[in-house]
């Protein structure tokens, strides 16, 4: 398969995003149809391009001669060629530039060649120089003077420079301040490492010596106890292939399994073989795997979706698992009895700005109005789950939001509506807790622990 037809897929993906499909699907479809040797260069150029979408459309802004924005076809030609010259080793500029006038021609129409050549030819010697800069930092180090236009530190700047939503950005400023926002962002552009739990009752020291042998290298997590990062080479064919291999391994960011753990650990400790767990919004079922290696009594999984409690099952049938009972329902009205429940684990629905860094598509369809919506719909989880509990039972709450409302907000709601349910803090007192992605290395993830009186 020649480049071309690479980057007409890439475009592809990108214009059917942008029109609201959903970016894993549409890629996976693509990767289908490319040559093992070019599905990296098509992921890169896709979720690249996606990524850094806000700081290519500021030099759009600066270098273009048309007033108003691209039509979306164009738009994606031309962010597609600019992550070429701009966000990548390997493509010679001369080649980025001609490869994308083509590309141009075939998916946008002849006559914006001449615009999109004359924009990415501008940047290519206005910006970049003659000689092609190798590594990331050389190529920023050359961008970062043409952004300020937009006074840098300024919530306009972060937002452009670190390629996310202004009033995402401004949120942030407000509550956590500029420097800490900045690192934030900066955080949220950083390449995801694949980070693997390893299940009880395996061993960890032994699974590692087992995963060199098969020509996989992983580390020790050095906060994590169960928790291992692969070495690079572990690509989305090699994970698929390795968790085939290995039912005791679940991918998992080392922060959520850190969380998972503090939530689970004493309600594990008090658990008796007769004691019943339920993961309300389960899928795709990392943490129903995880708990199933470690809670000592009976576990049930529910899903709302019909597609997503597929892929639960099929999560546990891989882990082998021992019976889950599985339960097509609604959180918030759960096909289980009140107060039949020892533990409720509610990873609720949320608007996910904790993980922005895994969906790099997300940061462009959320909106701020999805933050209220998102934080009255887990109130509601919250306040079903707190029914199916047994005096004494703990609920664990936890979303992967760094926002208020659906977090420290939404605990209070709860507290307030329902004087049965106290914090149930640690041997730390600590009973919430917010872990911030650049503080953790990790994922952003909050969580809190109740319990009903």
């Amino acid at each position: 398969m020649s480049a071309r037809p690479v980057r007409d897929l890439a475009h592809a993906v990108l214009v059917a995003v942008h029109e609201g499909r959903r970016l894993d699907r549409e890629l996976d479809a693509a990767l289908a149809s490319a040559l093992p040797r070019d599905r990296g260069l098509l992921a890169e150029l896709t979720r690249g391009t996606l990524q850094w979408q806000a700081r290519y459309d500021h030099l759009i802004k600066r270098f273009s001669r048309r007033s108003g924005s691209p039509d979306p076809a164009v738009a994606a030609v031309l962010r597609l060629g600019l992550h070429q010259l701009c966000g990548l080793d390997g493509i010679p500029p001369h080649a980025a530039v001609n490869e994308t006038a083509e590309l141009c021609r075939r998916r946008a129409g002849a006559g914006a060649v001449g615009y999109v050549n004359g924009l990415l030819q501008n940047v290519r010697r206005e910006v970049l120089g003659e000689e092609p800069q190798s590594g990331r930092a050389a190529r920023e180090a050359l961008l970062l003077p043409w952004f300020d236009d937009l006074k840098p530190g300024s919530a306009a700047w972060q937002a452009a420079w670190h390629s996310h939503p202004r009033w995402l950005v401004e949120r942030w400023r407000t509550r956590h301040g500029a420097d800490t926002t900045d690192a934030l962002c900066a955080w949220n552009n950083e390449a995801v490492p694949v980070t693997l739990h390893v299940r009880r009752p395996a061993d960890v020291d032994a699974t590692l010596t087992q995963l060199a042998l098969e020509g996989l290298v992983a580390t020790k997590h050095p906060r994590v106890a169960r928790a291992v990062v692969a070495g690079a080479g572990c690509d989305r064919a090699a994970l698929v292939t390795l968790l085939a291999a290995h039912p005791e391994l679940i991918v998992q960011d080392a922060t959520v399994q850190e969380a998972t753990m503090w939530l689970v650990t004493e309600a594990v400790a008090a658990a008796g073989p007769d004691s019943v767990l339920a993961d309300l919004c389960a899928a795709p079922g990392g943490k129903t795997a995880l708990l199933s290696g470690w809670w000592p009594g009976a576990l049930l999984a529910a899903d709302s979706a019909r597609e997503r409690a597929l892929l639960l099952v099929d999560t546990l049938k891989r882990i082998e698992a021992g019976p889950v009972g599985v339960v097509l329902a609604d959180g918030r009205r759960p096909a289980l009895r009140p107060g039949s429940l020892d533990a409720v684990l509610l990873d609720g629905p949320c608007s996910g700005t904790g993980v922005l860094r895994h969906h790099p598509e997300g940061r462009w369809r959320l909106r701020e109005a999805h933050v209220g919506r998102s934080a009255a719909r887990l109130v509601e989880l919250a306040t079903a789950a707190a029914d199916l509990l047994k005096p004494g039972g703990c609920l664990l709450y936890a979303t992967c939001s760094l926002e208020p409302e659906e977090d420290q907000d939404a605990v209070a709601a709860l507290l307030a509506a329902r004087p049965d349910l106290e914090p149930w803090p640690d041997a730390g007192d600590c009973w919430q807790r917010l872990w911030l992605p650049h503080e953790a290395r990790g994922d952003g993830f909050f969580a809190a622990r109740l319990r009903r009186r």
